[in-house]
């Protein structure tokens, strides 16, 4: 399939003077009075068609000069960029816009900056004001409009023109929830129908719900690209994991992390092979009929940051009779079980998990904090511990991913495990089989209503 954009070593860099006064020296005098800052170095990457790529990245990483580069608003100091059919992007708020216009001036202006004949934006003017919903509002200024509705114009023009190629620079975070919603459910159906989107965003389960592929920068290069969910996971520890202490698998490769492999069992990303590996290298097989629920085969470790003075070396799914359950029935309560073990001494610390879907958005989250328990107290070097926390499997049927971490009540990082433990549920026959959750509904009342009062006759 030949690809929608390809990037191909991208480089930019940017001269820097310390003093304006420089400029002028280096112009007369013919001697380099700059520095030179890399924003972007050897960027590559491909874009298909009808798929969604996400860029994280942390403020400085160079994803907005990347977006503009492709966007063909900023040139590349080295490195090519191949663009196949219209692009829209939306590199900032209200792009293209004039604040002393209104909006329906602005209608016009940005329709044609896209490419549009005035012909054709009057044809699709209503369209565009009914998805931005500022009727009343569009013969004021633009500068009198909120963000919100700044966001909802910008965004209306910009994927009335039906690009092929839209790309999004963090203009739907400033929107309110019901535009988010209105948003993505058309991102959603640009994907349908072929069209390719770059979408830059902060917010991690942001990108693993819309996204088929995910890429972080760092200083200017690619540090992970692969499938949204393990990209995410590396995103997570480059915010919030000390570096000089980061718990690694030995050789760790990012590049190996974060390929995209095949689905298997439609799980996204993840190898089934028919065993999963435990801290001590021991093999159980997933096939039989208690280990329906067990850690992620593909390398526990790699997924994982902490100072490492106590580790997390076991997690099972155990109900009061069975040490390690099959698979989950829903509405059922289980107990979660986790093995800690102090490699140093260590005071009192907090546990806490995350339930996540196949995509690697979040679902729910407890820790014994704000649980209002009582943390588990402090360990000697060598000493283990045993934690256990009930919940209710109100699920629908799927395959569901826990997180678990353990930190002192400051928040500092002991360990912490991304998608340790993988669990099957099986759902109820009186939820729909797309339900992610089970909200126990029970019908309370079905009464018929009978017609009112007729009205004076006109006889």
């Amino acid at each position: 399939m030949t690809a929608a954009v390809k990037v191909s070593g991208v480089g930019k860099a940017y001269r820097v003077w310390q003093h304006a006064s420089d400029m002028l020296f280096e112009a007369l005098a013919f001697k380099r009075r700059h520095a030179e800052f890399q924003a972007l170095a050897d960027v590559s990457f491909e874009v298909l068609p009808g798929s969604v790529v996400g860029i994280m990245g942390r403020n400085g990483a160079g994803k907005s000069t990347l977006l503009r580069i492709i966007a063909g608003t900023l040139n590349a100091t080295e490195g090519t960029v191949e663009v196949k059919g219209r692009v829209a992007a939306i590199l900032e708020l209200g792009t293209g816009f004039s604040p002393e216009y209104t909006g329906r001036e602005n209608i016009y202006l940005g329709g044609m900056c896209l490419g549009l004949r005035r012909p054709e934006i009057k044809r699709r003017f209503d369209e565009i004001v009914a998805f931005a919903e500022v009727g009343e509002f569009i013969d004021r200024p633009f500068r009198t409009f909120s963000s919100g509705m700044q966001a909802r114009l910008t965004f209306a023009v910009a994927t009335c023109v039906d690009p092929d190629i839209l790309i999004i620079d963090e203009a739907l975070a400033v929107g309110d929830a019901r535009f988010q919603v209105k948003s993505f459910d058309r991102v959603r159906e640009f994907k349908r129908r072929g069209k390719s989107i770059l979408l830059v965003s902060h917010d991690m389960n942001q990108i693993a719900s819309i996204c088929d592929r995910a890429i972080v920068l760092e200083r200017g290069r690619v540090v992970a690209d692969g499938l949204p969910q393990n990209v995410c996971n590396i995103y997570h520890k480059m915010l919030f994991s000390p570096k000089e202490a980061v718990l690694e698998a030995p050789g760790e490769d990012v590049a190996a992390l974060t390929a995209v492999t095949p689905q298997v069992s439609e799980i996204d990303g993840i190898s089934r092979a028919g065993e999963a590996r435990s801290d001590d290298g021991a093999c159980r097989g997933l096939n039989a009929p208690s280990a329906a629920t067990a850690e992620r085969s593909d390398r526990p470790d790699r997924y994982r940051y902490g100072d490492g003075t106590a580790r997390i070396v076991g997690a099972r799914i155990a109900t009061e009779q069975h040490p390690t359950v099959g698979r989950l029935k829903c509405l059922e309560t289980y107990n979660l079980v986790c093995r800690i073990q102090a490699m140093a001494d260590v005071g009192p610390s907090i546990l806490g998990w995350v339930l996540r879907d196949k995509r690697g958005l979040d679902l729910f989250g407890w820790d014994m904090q704000t649980g209002d328990c009582a943390p588990i107290p402090p360990l000697a070097a060598g000493e283990e511990h045993e934690v256990a926390v009930a919940f209710r499997a109100n699920l629908g049927a799927g395959s569901y991913f826990v997180t678990v971490a353990l930190a002192r009540p400051d928040g500092h990082k002991l360990d912490l495990r991304f998608e340790l433990l993988e669990i099957s549920v099986f759902g109820s026959p009186e939820i729909f089989t797309t339900s992610i959750t089970h909200l126990e509904p029970r019908l309370v009342r079905s009464t018929r209503r009978l017609p009112g009062p007729k009205g004076p006759s006109s006889a």
